[in-house]
């Protein structure tokens, strides 16, 4: 029998630890017998956490490697299509490619399996987002921070951070209790930890409190330092235009940049805080996501000239809407939509056209607003089309008051519908996050008389 972890010839990887390495199964069996029901090496010594990124005792061959590597792509590739669907099947089936993709990386080794492995991670927090486990999303945001802060790159330690930020703002109880075990995880293990060379008063770390009003401002603070790390990456690189920041890592790219920066606004308008800044840093993603659609070289770029218009379709909507809720703001919030509306139209992403079909309905009765009562009744049904795509029912009444949601045609009869408010507004639709319909003056009845202002079907 050969020694536990160290090779003799071609050994065989422990399926269970996928630590230890035998020569063949009958000398797994007698190893278990003799050193116990796991043997030696199947599970880590007492006190000291086991890196998950650890090589393999035994690397792959260059053409062993090669092939794993393709293998991990297509397991990517996978995974991003089931995620593509948005279903709970397709999700479920992209958290197994995704975690199927880390073990890949583990195996191949080498200086990427930190970026492999953070990219699989990261993955499979989304997943367990939107299928709402967020403790295990928390887990897997963190297991794809400490990858990518092993890496060394940039942009991976920022698209890591901006992972963390999306659990913390859903969950924030649930992230900081993984974050304390994270930490206490790399106390005990001596995990290495790398940012990158920059020299940040925090070393990319967040400040970690569990008063109430810290845990609300959780996912700000991930977002604040991943737009930090950028600035700081511009600034040491003597601004994106230098030939510096054309080095691997560097300076994170623009696509993720944008993503940082309108993150932060997001949060601030959340939290009903600095709402020009907040303006300001939404307007800095868009003209982001403008600069990289329009740079983008064709074979050379991660990401397809699709993606990049679909992610600029997105955070127009995103401008819109937080735009839209000012006084001032209707025109530049109707024209923000109106060209999200016609991106979407052209990729054909059922989720961006609805999120945005949603804005645009909420923007009538609006002072200044184009979209008037005939307009917005082809919007909501056009929305109810996309629904029904999605599995849900179609709503052609408002919940509350049992009336015809659209109001008539003509502008007459102003209160209708609805529960008998004054002005325009009273009868204009109002379409919630989760796409629940209703009038705009039921729903206020509904918030003003329950003092709950979640969602009346759903409770969302």
């Amino acid at each position: 029998m050969p020694r536990l972890g160290k090779s003799a010839g071609k050994l065989l990887l422990c399926g269970r630890c996928r630590n230890a390495w035998f020569c063949n199964r009958e000398c797994q069996v007698v190893a278990r017998r003799e050193l116990g029901r796991r043997g030696a090496n199947c599970r880590p010594a007492a006190g000291v956490q086991q890196s998950s990124l650890a090589a393999p005792s035994q690397p792959p061959t260059p053409t062993d490697a090669a092939k794993l590597a393709l293998r991990y792509d297509d397991l990517i590739d996978e995974a991003s299509e089931a995620q593509m669907a948005n279903t709970r099947i397709g999700l479920l089936a992209a958290v197994e490619k995704g975690r199927e993709a880390a073990l890949v990386a583990a195996l191949i080794g080498g200086a990427d399996v930190a970026v492999r492995r953070a990219d699989a991670d990261q993955l499979i927090s989304e997943c367990m987002t939107r299928l709402g486990d967020m403790a295990a999303a928390a887990r897997s945001a963190l297991s794809s921070l400490r990858a990518a802060r092993a890496s060394g790159n940039r942009t991976m330690l920022v698209s890591g951070l901006l992972s963390c930020g999306e659990p913390a703002r859903i969950a924030p109880i649930e992230m900081a209790n993984a974050e304390r075990a994270s930490r206490e995880q790399e106390r005990i293990s001596g995990y290495p930890v790398s940012y990158g060379g920059l020299d940040l008063s925090h070393g990319g770390r967040i400040s970690l409190q569990t008063t109430p009003a810290a845990l609300s401002r959780l996912s700000l603070a991930y977002n604040e330092a991943a737009v930090e790390i950028c600035d700081a990456a511009i600034a040491s690189a003597g601004g994106r235009s230098s030939p510096a920041a054309d080095d691997s890592g560097s300076v994170p790219d623009l696509s993720t940049e944008a993503r940082a920066r309108g993150f932060v606004g997001l949060c601030l308008d959340d939290l009903g805080e600095e709402r020009q800044r907040s303006l300001e840093l939404l307007r800095q993603a868009v003209g982001l996501r403008r600069q990289a659609l329009r740079t983008a070289v064709p074979g050379q770029n991660t990401l397809t000239a699709q993606q990049l218009e679909c992610m600029l379709a997105d955070q127009l909507s995103t401008l819109g809407s937080v735009v839209m809720d000012g006084s001032d703001g209707t025109a530049e919030a109707e024209t923000c939509l109106r060209e999200a509306l016609a991106l979407g139209e052209n990729l054909g992403v059922v989720q961006l056209k609805v999120k945005t079909l949603r804005h645009l309905i909420n923007l009538c009765g609006r002072a200044g607003a184009a979209v008037g009562p005939a307009e917005v009744e082809a919007l909501s049904s056009r929305l109810n089309q996309l629904l029904v795509q999605m599995g849900r029912e179609p709503e052609t009444s408002c919940s509350i008051c049992l009336e015809p949601l659209a109001p008539p045609a003509d502008g007459a009869a102003e209160d209708a519908a609805g529960c008998g408010g004054s002005g325009p507004s009273a009868s204009c639709m109002r379409v919630l996050r989760c796409n629940h319909q209703f009038h705009h003056g039921c729903l206020l009845t509904w918030h003003r008389t329950t003092a709950n202002n979640a969602c009346p079907l759903c409770k969302k």
